[in-house]
This record gives structure tokens, C-alpha cells and sequence, in this order.
């Protein structure tokens, strides 16, 4: 069928298509308004003849191309047009005949009748890459069969407790798009742009079932720039798919079919009312899965280094907190109840994998408890890591090094720590420096510390760095300790994401809290994600009972002392016993501290100060403790932030119970005093100059109303349960209310609504609306002084090229201030950015020292009232 160069076999077109259908085939004879076609086109003849053999050898192949109605030009005008935009029509037509190959990867390298090298020769059929490299032949680039099978392998294994043959899908069809004849040209030549995911994601969306076509197709289209809204900018998903090529995966390619419903959507059915929530947390935990799985073996083979997830050895871990527990003093009320409630949780062990609770008051060994519960109940159950939220970055870092200690781990390669403000640039090895870096993406630890914030943020995010880890979350043992610090203005999806971790994914949740709140639907609250004691998914106490602990362990006195002015607030301040004073704001904070004047041991603590001063005056605080002198501390909230330190008596501005709990934790906190400490809660006098915002006040209002009717005791269980049944009804409608663009947005309701027909989860908005901590606060960085960025550091800044890396090490010298007062004193000339030419306005340093005062921090009343912020 070839011909030789320059000559046409003498068939017509009208026998081509009597052979082929209704496509015809270029080594049939060209009558001569189709020669001059060709001719003015500068195509070369053995490029039709070669595909006329592939034609001929593959009749389904024409299907793929235009329909030919009799004159070549519009038709070969057709197929450059729908295929390869742009391009002169040499390099189009040999980018189509590329195409077709790639498609259809069968091999023709037996053409003994070609008579010479045609411009063909270059593209054979297995010519298809993911991946390329520095090398010119092409002879180390990454093959994309290799990828999509190495990828759609290891995102089996990472959904394997919940949606296995999904995750394999998603791995083998997620670069389809990188057949396109135009992405192979962007391999060698960078300057081009070719999109690539959402060929695979219009494949998927039209093959599967339709309860995980739309699914599996908002992962695959996100698998690089995150999981998009499923109707963005007004259209519905299938619109926007109907944009990409129609391309098919290879016959080779072992796709699997979906027969049976996957694991996590087991027991779920069509009328079910949280069929929607299931389905969209599903596709993000397949969107974990699959950027892991991606990211990784893209990895392994940019460095050859191939590292497969090694199974953890947790019977390690537990011998050697045995071990540890086994060295400790047993003597003593305290120490003895401390081993009872230690012994009966870890007796729970062997209970099947769901909810927990683990009620212990402060002092009573809560957080090694959970430790030897979650280690033994993983091993039990096979579960294959423990992962530990904490609320305060300060406790984070607290936590993990206690457990690095208590599992022998100095050099932190089985405990994780992750947060925002954990330093990478401590770590002076690049090979170690990479690696934890890594970890902290995939959460590739026996043992996880990290933040609510973290933690909660990544369950309903949409960028692929903080969803990459999510798989980890199924069987696994996550202990959320302080549970009852969860986000009350988003409350309900937290409860929703928790519970649906423990139904669908084999994992375990422990609130773990002295305070537990009123979540139950027994305690009234009042939305259908309440927790039960009974039912399909109880919630188990851990603790053996949880009253007798509270008394047995009670270490302080709480009293409403009623209106307290400043003046009054000094004067018990100034008595021998000094003490410490939580306010509810930074400028009443400073301002009683001035009063106290040069008192012996008064101290001030906000964030208006740098981390670096803050530590220092904790640890200045802690000494004189130790010593017995004076101390007179005036501070916010920030010191209720686990914050380890335990003062004879505390007195507290009036506040949530929560609040008022976490106070009383900075008294007698060890029971070091021979009775119980005194904890007094007063009502600030001055409301006017320094009155709280709306949500407090009213947190306040039914913290006074339970002081009147718990007065004994206000810490008391029942005295909570009351608190956090009065806040949960007052807030019954403020319990979702997110927001997407300053516009309140329901996060259940619009999963709810997402469509049923054709299922559309607003994935971007959603994460966009689950915000722990509202946006508004910025940093100013400290320079110069005690407490502020040093002039050495200022100059090694100048060589570090990431802006990362620079805001890690300005961490410790900024204070958070409103973005509307950072702008008044840019606008002032107080502050000055750094590299301005490299990183604009984002770093701005204070460049009038004075305004920062070396006792209480920043002043920045002369620019704006910055009233409340956190802490």
C-alpha cells in the first residue's frame, strides 16, 4: 500500500472510502485539485501513505477524525482545526498522526517498504510521555503508561480502607490530556501552555456510573490547581467538561470497572439525606489519594529514588511508653488516680473503632492516657497511626516534645510536629530539611501533633498541599484534645466531618477535654450532627466515672466577686499574695498594667508583643515562682492558651465558662498548695472605655446566669453541660455561618443542594468559607532592640530567596495588627517593607522603635483602635 516517494498508487478516493467507510485514506489516488491541496500544503506523501496503512491495518481509527464528504481541503481544513490549532499544517498533520498513535498504541516499526526516512519516522507509536528530562533523545524520559499505572498502583493502596478501584481510576486517567500532541511539544519546549487535566476529567465523568462520575471528574480537573466548585462562574460541570477533547485511555490500559459501591458509601442509599456529604467528603479524601500518589511518583522519578510507605511499627511505640510509665512515682492520691484512669482507658482498648470520649480534669494525665489508648486500640484494630489536634500552637510544640521524650524519639523521625510556625530552618541538613517538609504534606508518621486549625481546615480545603494528607485520617486514632474549643460558628460541619471520619473510614475520634461540651443530642443539641451515646455510632466514655474524677482531682475555688474597677484590681494585685489578672483585651491589659506602676514582679503579657518577648517574660514569671517572690501578672487571654504555669490564686474578667475554665487551669495547677486555689471572677468596671464585642458579651451573660445557679460550684460537669446547652440553643442558628465573599454561606446547606441529577459540590467555596480564624490581622515586624528583629538577621535576610522562609524567620518578632492600622502607618511612615523589589509590601518592618514599648509591646492607639483582637 506505500508508494514511493513523490508517486500516488492509482486509486481513487472513492475506493478509499468503500474500504474505510466513510473516512478515506491517503494512499488512495488524488485527483488533482486534491494534489494541488496537498502540494500548496508542503506535506510530504509518504505521511498519508503511512497513514493510510494505519487506516487499513485499524479501520476504527477513521472514526476518530471528521466525516469526509467528498472534498479533501474542507475536510483536511476540519481535522487541522478541531485538533491543532495554531500550528503550521506540517507540524498539525504529523501532531495528528502523533495523536492517533497515542491513542491506539500498536506498533508499526515493520515497514520494510518504506524507501526512505520520512518526517513520520521521529513519532512511533510508544512515543507518549508524562515526564521529560534534560536528556535530547528522550531516552530517560518518563513513559506515560509507567506514570498512569505507577500512580493509579500507589493511589489504590492510599484509598484502600474507603474507595480502592475509584482511586485507581482517578490514578490511571488523571494525565489522559498529556496525549495531546501539543502537551508532548510543551515537554520540550517550556513556553508553551497546554492544560492537561480535563481530558481525564470529561473521560471519567462520561464512563462511570453516575453516583461518582461528577466526583471522580471535579478530582481529576483539580489534581493540580485544586478541587474546583463544580458549577464555576454560572455553569454546571458537564458544561464545562463538554470544552476538553474527547480522548479514550489505551486498551492496555487496565482501567477498572465499578461494580459494587466502595467501602466508605456502604449502607448509603438514594433518598439518604446526607448522601451529598458523603459523596463530597469522599472525593476529597480520592483527591488526597490522588495527589499523594501523584506527587510522589512524579518524585521518584525526578530523583530515581523510589521510597514505598513503610508500615509503622506501633508495638515499638507502646513497649516504650510502657516503659516510661512503668519509671514513673506511683505514690501518692493524685499519682495513684492518675494510674486508675490510665489502666481503665487503655482497658477500652479492644472496643471497636468509632467515638470516644475522654473526660479528665487538668492534672489527671489526659494526654498520655489518650497516648496509651490510641496505640493500644490501633494495634488491636490495625490502624495505622495516631494523630493528636491540639487547639494552641504553644501545647503543640509542648505536646511533641513530651512524646519525642516518651517514645525515644530526640531526633523526631516518628513524632511529627506540624503547624504554621514550626521553623524548618532549624534543621541545618537539606536532605532532613526536604524531608520534613514532605512528611508535613503527607502526615507520613506513627505520630501526628498539629492544630485544630490544621486539622479542621484541611477537611474542607480544596488546594491540594493541605488535602494531600487527608487519606491519612482513614484508619487512624485522632485524639482532639480541648474538644470543647471547637469552632462554634462552624461547628456543625466540624461535628459532620468527625462523624463521617468515624463511619465511612475505620477511624477513631476521642474528644478528649475536663470540660466536655453539650454536643449530645441527650444534652439538647439541637442539629441532626449531634453525637449519641447509643444508636449506630455511640460516643464511649474512656474515663472511669467521670464525676468522681472531677471531685477527687478539684484543685481550686471559683467565686463571683461581682463589678471589679481597676483601682480595686490593683489594690489586690498590690497585696503579698500578688497574683495574676486575665482581661478580655489588649488596651485594658495595658492599661491596668500601668497603673500597677514599678510594683515589685508586675509583668504584662498580650500579643501586642513579640513571641520573643512573650517568652521571655513567661520565663522570667516562672522563676520567680519557682523562687516564691512576688509576681503580679496582668495579661489576656493568651495565657489560657495551655500555657504551662500555675499561680496560688487568678482573678478573671468575666467571660464564656470555657473561658473561666482554662483560667482556673493556671491555678494550683499541680495542686501544689495545701487547699484549693482561688479563682475569682469579676465584672470589669470601666465597660464604656473597654467593653468586649457583641458575641462575648453574650457568652458572658449566660456565664453569669450559671454562676447564680451552680454558685457551690461553677466548674462543675453538670454547671458546664448547663453553660454549653444554654450557648448551643442561643447560637442554634449561628452554628454554619461561614463566609464566601463577605456573604454568609451555609457549608451543609450547599452540599445539601449541590444538585441531584448531575451532583455539582462546591468544593472551592466551601473551603473558602471554613475559616477557623476570621481574616483581618496582619503582621508588623519588630525591628532592632531587645525584643525585635536584630541587625545581623535583618542582613542574612537579604540572601534568602524564599519568601517562606523569610516569614518563618520573622515569626518571632511581628505583632498582628488590623489591616486597615498596618496601612495608616505605612501611610505614616513608620514602616518601611523589606526588599520591596522582591516581596512588595508583604514584610514591613517598624521603623520608629519608640512605638514599641519595652514592657507592654506595640502602641498603636495614635493609628486606629484596634480593640479586640485574638488574645
Amino acid at each position: 500500500m506505500l508508494a514511493d516517494d513523490g508517486n500516488l498508487p492509482g486509486r481513487c478516493w472513492d475506493c478509499a472510502r468503500k474500504m474505510l467507510g466513510k473516512t478515506p485514506i491517503f494512499s488512495g489516488h488524488l485527483h488533482h485539485p486534491a494534489r494541488t491541496v496537498f502540494r500548496r500544503s508542503g506535506l510530504s506523501i509518504r505521511f498519508f501513505n503511512v497513514l493510510g496503512e494505519l487506516f487499513s491495518r485499524y479501520p476504527f481509527l477513521p472514526k476518530l477524525l471528521p466525516p469526509y464528504r467528498q472534498n479533501p481541503q474542507p475536510w483536511l481544513r476540519a481535522c487541522l482545526n478541531r485538533w491543532f490549532r495554531g500550528q503550521d499544517i506540517r507540524n498539525s498533520c504529523l501532531g495528528m498522526l502523533r495523536l492517533i498513535v497515542i491513542r491506539y498504541p500498536v506498533t508499526i516499526l515493520d515497514r520494510p517498504t518504506m524507501q526512505a526516512k520520512s518526517t513520520c519516522d521521529s513519532y512511533s507509536l510508544g512515543e507518549i510521555y508524562a515526564h521529560s528530562t534534560e536528556t535530547p533523545d528522550k531516552s530517560d524520559w518518563e513513559p506515560l503508561a509507567d506514570h498512569a499505572r505507577a500512580v493509579a498502583r500507589t493511589a489504590r493502596g492510599h484509598a484502600e480502607a474507603f474507595a480502592p478501584e475509584l482511586a485507581e481510576i482517578a490514578g490511571w486517567l488523571h494525565d489522559l490530556g498529556k496525549m495531546k500532541p501539543r502537551f508532548q511539544l510543551r515537554l520540550s519546549n517550556s513556553d508553551i501552555i497546554e492544560p492537561h487535566a480535563a481530558e481525564g476529567a470529561r473521560c471519567v465523568f462520561e464512563r462511570q456510573p453516575h453516583l461518582f462520575s461528577a466526583i471522580l471528574a471535579q478530582v481529576i480537573l483539580g489534581h493540580h490547581a485544586g478541587l474546583p466548585d463544580g458549577g464555576g462562574n454560572g455553569r454546571l460541570l458537564r458544561a464545562r467538561l463538554e470544552e476538553a477533547e474527547r480522548l479514550q485511555p489505551p486498551d492496555d490500559w487496565l482501567v477498572p470497572k465499578i461494580a459494587t459501591l466502595p467501602k466508605a458509601l456502604l449502607g448509603t442509599h438514594k433518598n439518604d439525606p446526607d448522601r451529598n456529604y458523603k459523596l463530597a467528603f469522599l472525593g476529597r479524601m480520592l483527591f488526597s489519594a490522588l495527589v499523594d500518589a501523584d506527587r510522589s511518583e512524579t518524585a521518584a522519578f525526578k530523583s530515581g529514588i523510589h521510597i514505598p510507605d513503610r508500615p509503622h511499627d506501633l508495638q515499638m511505640l507502646r513497649d516504650r511508653l510502657d516503659a516510661h510509665m512503668a519509671r514513673q512515682d506511683g505514690d501518692g492520691p493524685v499519682n495513684r488516680l492518675r494510674g486508675e484512669v490510665h489502666a481503665h482507658a487503655r482497658g477500652m482498648a479492644a472496643e471497636a473503632p468509632g467515638l470516644f470520649s475522654l473526660t479528665v480534669p487538668t492534672g489527671g494525665g489526659k494526654t498520655l492516657t489518650a497516648l496509651g489508648f490510641a496505640l493500644d486500640h490501633a494495634i488491636r484494630h490495625g490502624l495505622k497511626r495516631v494523630i493528636f489536634v491540639i487547639p494552641y500552637t504553644s501545647v503543640v510544640e509542648q505536646t511533641a516534645a513530651v512524646f519525642r521524650k516518651v517514645l525515644d524519639d530526640p531526633d523526631g523521625h516518628l513524632v511529627l510536629e506540624h503547624h504554621s510556625a514550626f521553623d524548618w530552618d532549624r534543621t541545618r541538613d537539606d536532605n532532613e530539611r526536604t524531608d520534613l517538609k514532605t512528611a508535613a504534606e503527607r502526615w507520613d508518621r506513627p505520630v501526628i501533633v498539629t492544630t485544630a486549625v490544621q486539622f479542621l481546615e484541611s477537611l474542607h480545603a480544596a488546594r491540594t498541599s493541605p488535602c494531600r494528607k487527608l487519606h491519612r485520617l482513614a484508619e487512624a486514632v485522632v485524639i482532639l484534645d480541648e474538644a470543647q474549643t471547637l469552632p462554634r460558628h462552624l461547628l456543625r460541619p466540624s461535628l459532620a466531618a468527625i462523624r463521617e471520619l468515624a463511619r465511612g473510614y475505620r477511624s477513631s475520634l476521642v474528644l478528649c477535654t475536663a470540660t466536655q461540651p453539650a454536643l449530645l443530642k441527650e444534652d439538647g443539641f439541637p442539629h441532626p450532627e449531634a453525637l449519641r451515646r447509643d444508636g449506630p455510632l455511640p460516643l464511649r466514655e474512656l474515663a472511669p466515672d467521670p464525676e468522681r474524677l472531677y471531685e477527687s482531682l478539684r484543685r481550686v475555688r471559683v467565686a463571683f466577686a461581682g463589678p471589679m474597677d481597676d483601682v480595686a484590681l490593683a489594690a489586690r494585685l498590690a497585696e503579698p499574695a500578688g497574683g495574676l489578672v486575665i482581661l478580655n483585651n489588649r488596651r485594658h491589659a495595658r492599661a491596668l498594667h500601668e497603673r500597677l506602676g514599678d510594683l515589685p514582679g508586675a509583668c504584662h503579657l498580650s500579643t501586642n508583643m513579640t513571641a520573643r518577648h512573650r517568652r521571655a517574660v513567661l520565663a522570667d514569671v516562672r522563676e520567680r515562682l519557682a523562687e516564691r517572690a512576688p509576681v503580679r501578672l496582668v495579661s489576656t487571654s493568651l495565657i489560657e492558651a495551655g500555657v504551662d504555669i500555675s499561680f496560688p490564686r487568678v482573678f478573671r474578667a468575666l467571660a464564656g465558662l470555657d473561658s473561666i475554665a482554662q483560667a482556673a487551669g493556671r491555678c494550683n495547677r499541680n495542686a501544689e498548695l495545701p487547699g484549693l486555689g482561688q479563682v475569682v471572677v469579676f465584672e470589669p468596671g470601666d465597660t464604656d472605655a473597654f467593653a468586649p464585642p457583641a458575641e462575648l458579651r453574650q457568652l458572658a451573660e449566660v456565664t453569669r446566669q450559671v454562676l447564680l445557679r451552680h454558685a457551690e460550684d461553677p466548674l462543675s460537669l453538670e454547671a458546664v453541660r448547663d453553660y454549653f446547652r444554654q450557648v448551643f440553643w442561643n447560637k442554634a442558628h449561628a452554628m454554619d455561618t461561614g463566609k464566601v465573599e463577605g456573604q454568609p454561606y451555609e457549608i451543609l446547606e450547599a452540599i445539601r443542594h449541590a444538585g441531584d441529577e448531575e451532583l455539582n459540590i462546591p468544593y472551592a467555596s466551601v473551603a473558602q468559607a471554613f475559616r477557623m480564624i476570621p481574616e483581618g490581622a496582619v503582621p508588623v515586624v519588630i525591628r532592632g532592640g531587645d525584643w525585635g528583629l536584630p541587625e545581623e538577621e535583618e542582613r542574612d535576610l537579604s540572601f534568602v530567596t524564599s519568601a517562606g522562609a523569610i516569614a518563618r524567620r520573622l515569626q518571632s518578632y511581628q505583632v498582628q495588627v488590623p489591616e486597615r492600622s498596618r496601612q495608616k502607618m505605612l501611610e505614616a511612615g513608620v514602616l518601611r517593607p523589606l526588599r520591596p523589589e522582591d516581596f512588595g509590601e508583604q514584610f514591613l518592618l517598624l521603623d520608629q522603635p519608640g512605638l514599641y514599648d519595652a514592657r507592654t509591646g506595640l502602641k498603636w492607639d495614635s493609628f486606629d483602635d484596634l480593640g479586640f483582637l485574638s488574645f
